[in-house]
């Protein structure tokens, strides 16, 4: 009996190890026919139109909502097809971790797809892919389910992409302030060095800046104006203010993708910190003040630039073209002033600025105090920052910068008027001289009448007679109730005088001709005072 139980026993535990086998068999058998390794998993699309990026250590590990949602980019208005935003050109400002991968998902119509890059994008120069930056960027064409991007560096990225050429770039930010409040001016940017960069937010900056106040300044990207520039794509790759008028009146410097320049109001060393907080797409700077930075201005040269005025009584050879009447200053304590006496011209406009043309005090660049100002004489030009004349005239000009906190001013009033003789005629009246050949002048009319040349604030009347012995004359002013300019009437000069050629008639207020003969003859009035004056010389 025993046996025969355990005979049952085995025939059991063979039968179902017999099963056992059969079915890790048929395991093997499945596990064989499939692929090798895990799939990948699938990319879920967002339902909303537009561009996302995503990727590990960055702003979102899969597309969709508004962190990885790029915008289209902000456009130069005032170049390339001169728009502010394009369809199918998108920019973005992201964080990216360190060895990081990046794609593009790009839905339209309800239709998505998934770009990547052949070999996961190139590193090369921006000039070979549009760009007016002084850097390498990451750059490629968008290929649909190809390799994730590779990314080095950690940090803020400026993404952009052309859907409509199927092109990328990613530029590493690199941020650093340009223009007249810094050292180099607008020669080249002084460096914000990166301080710290998450998702959230990206920090830049700047100790021991020597910064120049009543000027002007940006805070562009890696050297450059424009991460991208075509024909018809340029974009604004640099910061600045709505309003450069309005911010320094406020004292708040709205940053933005704005054309007009920051305004920067004091002089002295600076810790500038810029800010970028992704959740908002805002940038925001705090410029704390250091120490004092008193700039020495004794040689620097000033002048006039434009076409508004005139040197001794004639328009200067290249306006708008040389700086003229240029000086240094005189210093008083922390004052530095620059001083001119000048006629303008109307309706014509200049500003004032170095040979260099680095120091530029255009309208919006100075305080402007005076009564020229506050009349209306000069005003700012429509459309441009100049100086425009409305009110012609001499104008006393003071440019002045305060060394303490580098302030600006320009002071400008006009002095009074004086006549302008341009026009006046003036002639000969008498019998003293010969009207055309042998026909002597009478007491009836004027002849040899002109206008005058202007010199400065004098005007002159020149002739070359010959006058006859024993005659005499005065000067009339061709005009009813005009001038007569009798013996007493001018201040004479000149040998005729001197030597008694001409003299005082003998009971009247006329020029007496005592020695005839051919004479140089110039009559000249003074508009600053109105004195005349008659020059009378043997011919020669």
């Amino acid at each position: 009996m025993y046996h025969l139980i355990l005979n049952i026993m085995r025939t059991i535990y063979f039968k179902r190890l017999m099963l056992l086998a059969m079915v890790l068999f048929s395991s093997l058998l499945i596990s064989c026919g499939e692929d090798d390794g895990p799939k990948e998993p699938e990319v879920l699309l967002p339902n909303l139109d537009g561009l996302y990026v995503y990727g590990t250590s960055t702003v979102a590990a899969e597309p969709g909502g508004a962190a990885s949602k790029i915008n289209l980019a902000i456009l130069d208005p005032g170049q390339g097809a001169q728009v502010e935003s394009m369809d199918g050109v998108f920019g973005k400002f992201i964080h990216i971790g360190a060895n990081s991968t990046i794609s593009f998902a790009y839905v339209s119509g309800g239709e998505g797809v998934v770009y990547g890059a052949d070999g996961g994008g190139s590193l090369d120069s921006a000039n070979t892919v549009g760009g007016v930056i002084n850097d390498k960027v990451i750059h490629g064409t968008l290929v649909q389910d190809a390799d994730p991007i590779n990314v080095t560096n950690a940090g803020l990225y400026y993404v952009f992409v052309n859907i409509n050429t199927e092109s990328f770039t990613l530029m590493e930010v690199k941020a650093n302030m340009i223009g007249d409040a810094t050292e180099l001016q607008w020669s080249a940017g002084t460096a914000l060095a990166l301080k710290s960069s998450d998702n959230d937010k990206t920090v830049f900056e700047g100790t021991g800046l020597a910064l120049t106040g009543a000027t002007g300044y940006r805070y562009r990207f890696n050297d450059g104006w424009h991460v991208y520039s075509d024909e018809t794509i340029v974009t604004l790759s640099s910061l600045g203010v709505p309003s450069y008028g309005d911010a320094w009146d406020s004292g708040i410097n709205d940053l933005g993708f704005y054309l007009d320049n920051i305004p920067h109001k004091e002089t002295g060393i600076f810790t500038v910190t810029l800010t970028y907080t992704a959740s908002t797409g805002e940038w925001e700077e705090v410029k704390t003040k250091t120490g004092d930075l008193e700039n020495d201005y004794s040689s620097l040269e000033i002048g006039w630039f434009g076409n508004a005025y005139l040197i001794d009584g004639a328009e200067p050879s290249e306006q708008w073209g040389t700086v003229h009447l240029v000086k240094t200053p005189t210093k008083d304590l922390k004052l530095y002033n620059w001083t001119w006496t000048i006629e303008l011209i109307e309706d014509r406009s200049f500003v004032l600025r170095d040979p260099d043309g680095t120091v530029w005090i255009t309208h919006g660049g100075a305080a402007k105090v005076g009564g020229a100002f506050d009349d209306g004489d000069i005003i700012k030009e429509e459309g441009q920052d100049n100086y425009f004349v409305v009110t012609p005239g001499i104008y006393e000009v003071t440019f002045t910068i305060n060394s303490e906190d580098d302030g600006r001013t320009l002071t400008m009033e006009r002095t009074t008027q004086f006549p302008d003789y341009s026009d006046k005629e003036y002639g000969i009246f008498g019998n003293a001289y010969y009207v055309e050949g042998t026909t002597e002048g009478a007491w009836e009319a004027i002849h040899h009448i002109k206008t005058p040349e202007k010199d400065g604030n004098k005007y002159n009347w020149t002739w070359t007679l010959e006058l006859i012995e024993g005659r005499s004359f005065v000067f009339r002013e061709n005009a009813e109730n005009g001038e007569w300019v009798t013996y007493g009437g001018a201040a004479k000069i000149g040998e005729a005088f001197e030597s008694e050629l001409i003299i005082k008639e003998d009971g009247q207020d006329n020029y007496y001709v005592a020695t005839g003969g051919n004479y140089d003859i110039t009559f000249t009035i003074n508009a600053e005072d109105e004195g005349r004056i008659l020059n009378i010389v043997p011919a020669q």
